[in-house]
C-alpha cells in the first residue's frame, strides 16, 4: 500500500517528523519487485489516493493514473481518499475500485487463478451499499462494548445551552453566525492561555445546516468540527493579511477572518479587499503585526489551497508558533465557560456570550 504524497500539505511539520512521504513510482517499483521474487502471483496495489472527482485525473495528492500507466501489470489497485463509490473500472489496463468513504459501502475483489500454473484467470470488483439491509456484526459489537458505552458517554456530555438558532452559511468578507461563534472560541481560548491574539480565520465544514437552538452536547460540537486542529499564530502586517484573504476568496473556500472587518468589491477570483478595520472600526496600522491564529490545516495551505498563505506562514520573520490547543476543545469549553451562549453580533473582538 502507499500513503498520499500530500500529507504536507495538510500537517504541520511537528507531527510528520522522520516520517518521508515521496512521490509514489519509485517505492512501489521497489516493492512489486520484491514481492515477485518472492513468488507473488498477483499484485494488488492499495493506495490512500484516488481519481480527481471532477476530472479522472491525478493531482499533488492522487496518484492513481500515474501508478497505473507505470504498473500495467498490477492486478488490482484498490482507491480511498476522494470520497467517491467507484465498484468497478478499467484505468490503463488495471481493475479499480474504491469503496467511497465512512464505511457507506463495502467493497470486494474476487480474484480466479488456475491451481496448476497459479496464472490469474479472472478479477472483479464490486461495492456494497451498508444500508438497512445489513445488521452490525454480533461479535465484533460485544468486544467494542464498554469503549462504544465510553464513547457514547463522552458525547453525551451536556455543556451549555444556545440561545438562538446560527446560520451557517457565510459570503466573503460576511462570515456566518458559526463563524463568528468559532472564531470567538479560539480567541477567548488563546487569549485565556496568555497568547495575544486580534485575530482568527475559519470556516465551516456544513454551510447547509444551521445550527438549532438549544441545550447542547460534546456530540453537537462534533457535528460542528468534525476533524480535529490545533492552533497556530502568526505576526502579519496589514498588507500580509490582505493578501491571504485574497488567495482565500480566490479559491471558493468558505473562510472568513474573524476579529477585523472587511469590504470588498468584484467576484470569485477578481474578488479585492478595498478596506480593512479591526472589529472596533479601528483602522488598521501597516507599520504594526497583528497576531491572527490559523487552524493546522489551513496553515499547511488547507490541501494546496492556500499555497501563499503556506509560504508566509514558513517565514521565520511571520513567527508562526504552534498551540497545544484543538478547535473543537476550544469551542466546547466556550459552551461550558458561558452556559447559555447568544449569537455574535460582529466580527468577534471579544467573546460575547449571555
Amino acid at each position: 500500500g502507499v500513503a498520499t504524497p500530500g500529507m504536507p500539505f495538510w500537517f504541520r511539520p511537528e507531527f510528520v517528523r522522520g516520517i518521508d512521504f515521496q512521490y509514489p513510482i519509485e517505492p512501489v517499483r521497489r516493492a512489486i519487485a520484491k514481492a515477485t521474487d518472492e513468488g507473488a502471483n498477483a499484485i494488488v496495489l492499495t493506495g490512500h489516493m484516488g481519481l480527481k472527482t471532477r476530472t479522472g485525473g491525478d493531482d499533488f495528492a492522487n496518484n492513481v493514473m500515474a501508478l497505473t500507466s507505470e504498473f500495467p501489470e498490477t492486478a488490482v489497485f484498490i482507491a480511498g481518499h476522494t470520497h467517491q463509490a467507484i465498484p468497478s473500472r478499467m484505468t490503463n489496463g488495471v481493475l479499480l475500485t474504491q469503496a467511497d468513504h465512512f464505511g457507506i459501502h463495502a467493497g470486494r475483489v474476487d480474484l480466479v487463478f488456475d491451481r496448476n500454473s497459479k496464472r490469474l484467470l479472472h478479477r472483479e470488483a464490486h461495492c456494497e451499499l451498508m444500508d438497512n439491509r445489513f445488521h452490525f456484526d454480533h461479535v465484533v459489537i460485544s468486544r467494542a462494548k464498554s469503549q462504544l458505552a465510553e464513547s457514547e458517554a463522552a458525547l453525551a456530555q451536556p455543556i451549555g445551552e444556545l440561545a438562538e438558532t446560527l446560520r451557517a452559511r457565510s459570503q466573503p468578507a460576511h462570515p456566518s453566525d458559526v463563524e463568528k461563534l468559532i472564531g470567538a472560541s479560539i480567541l477567548e481560548s488563546l487569549r485565556g492561555s496568555g497568547v495575544p491574539v486580534d485575530g482568527a480565520m475559519h470556516g465551516v465544514f456544513d454551510e447547509e445546516t444551521d445550527v438549532a437552538a438549544g441545550p447542547k452536547t460534546v456530540r453537537d460540537i462534533w457535528n460542528i468540527i468534525p476533524y480535529e486542529n490545533y492552533l497556530v499564530t502568526a505576526e502579519l502586517s496589514s498588507d500580509e493579511i490582505k493578501m491571504i484573504m485574497e488567495e482565500v476568496y480566490a479559491s471558493h473556500e468558505g473562510r472568513n477572518l474573524l476579529g477585523f472587518e472587511m469590504k470588498t468589491e468584484g467576484r470569485g477570483g477578481e474578488r479585492r479587499i478595498t478596506s480593512m478595520t479591526l472589529a472596533n472600526g479601528r483602522p488598521l496600522d501597516r507599520a504594526r503585526k497583528y497576531s491572527v491564529a490559523f487552524n493546522t490545516f489551513d496553515s499547511r495551505s488547507g490541501g494546496h489551497r492556500f499555497m501563499k498563505l503556506r509560504a508566509l506562514l514558513e517565514r521565520p520573520e511571520v513567527n508562526c508558533t504552534l498551540h497545544p490547543l484543538q478547535t473543537r476543545d476550544a469551542l466546547i469549553d466556550y459552551f461550558r465557560r458561558h452556559k447559555l451562549v447568544d449569537k455574535i453580533a460582529g466580527a468577534p473582538q471579544l467573546a460575547v456570550a449571555a
